[in-house]
């Protein structure tokens, strides 16, 4: 295969001659992203545009995306995604083979784990979560582990919620609890790394709670109750020491709106900013000081917008012309 080199923020990254082809990111909702800490690039997995399940690994520098690689994990929607420092490695695990539609794939909900070293993907064996889509998962950096909370699969047609909690500490993945939040899927989480504590807000349901996990417990923040979310999305904001959520669905409509939580309550920050939506990625890119948001949908366009917020303000930063969804058939 032949093999380009992309020089980000000082890295060498391998570029293969087949991603290269299709190498341009259009409209994407129900994808995974993680910000790289070492190569200081917000990483995008998976997906579905307007017609298809996507597989390819994509990454943003702030400036345009490119894509780092398609060979590797099979296509899939709402998996959990989360970048682990510690060990240099990007994980990827779960997620459901379809976003939309009555075909072949539908409801295949995965249970599969993959490692990209920054230069190939690799699967991993071993005992590991039950299979499912929609889970939240974070890395937590104090105590070097990934926390899963989570998700949902379905069963005779049947959609079973989870509440279990998960963490991989490198080498297994072990079950921390199954006390805390009720089971839900769709939830937003990011780790404060300030108070070290996994933040985990919302959910199916449109649920308004906030929850606290210490590494031992869930803790309800009986402050924080507030507007409730199903799919809205979060990230840290290490200069600010404050999370920023923005989006999601209310049960009846998408909405838009930035919100921060400081550890005790919400607090509506901005009105103005992307279009209303969910199924959206986020993260916080802490080299450039910016949260990162990008695509999602509104319940009838797939959008393929990258937005940036920076002192107090969203910006436009790429855009793809919004889609509207294929039917076919759910």
């Amino acid at each position: 295969m032949v093999l380009e080199l992309l020089f980000l923020a000082g890295t060498e990254v391998l570029l293969s001659q087949q991603c290269l082809a299709s190498d341009a990111l259009g409209v994407r909702n129900g994808h995974a992203m993680a910000y790289d800490r070492d190569s200081e690039v917000a990483m995008l997995f998976g997906g579905a545009d307007e017609r298809q399940v996507l597989s390819d690994l994509q990454v943003w520098n702030g400036q345009k995306w490119r894509c780092l690689s398609d060979q590797g994990p099979p296509g899939r929607t709402f998996p959990g995604l989360a970048y682990d420092s510690a060990r240099k490695q990007l994980l990827l695990f779960g997620g459901n083979r379809v976003l939309f539609g009555a075909g072949a794939d539908t409801d295949t909900f995965l249970d599969d784990m993959w490692i990209w070293d920054g230069e190939r993907w690799s699967e991993l064996d071993g005992e590991r979560p039950q299979a499912r889509a929609e889970p939240a998962m974070v890395f937590d950096s104090s105590r070097k582990r990934i926390v899963l909370f989570g998700g949902y699969r379905t069963i005779d047609g049947q959609s079973l919620r989870l509440g279990d909690t998960w963490e991989w500490d490198g080498h297994r993945w072990e079950q921390r609890s199954m006390d805390g939040p009720s089971a839900r899927n769709g939830a937003a989480m990011a780790f404060d790394s300030d108070r070290n504590r996994v933040v985990l807000f919302g959910g199916s349901g449109a649920t308004g709670d906030t929850w606290e996990w210490d590494g031992n417990r869930w803790q309800r923040i009986a402050t924080a109750e507030t507007a409730g979310r199903f799919n809205s999305v979060m990230a840290y904001d290490e200069t600010k020491g404050v999370i920023v959520r923005f989006g999601g669905w209310t049960g009846t409509s998408r909405v838009g709106g930035t919100w921060t939580y400081d550890g005790a309550q919400w607090k509506r920050v901005l009105e103005e900013g992307p279009p209303a939506r969910n199924h959206a990625s986020m993260v916080y890119d802490r080299n450039r000081d910016v949260i990162v948001l990008f695509g999602g949908h509104d319940g009838e366009r797939v959008f393929g917008d990258t937005w940036e917020l920076h002192a107090g303000s969203w910006k436009l930063k790429s855009e793809r012309a919004a889609q509207l969804r294929t039917a076919n058939g759910h």
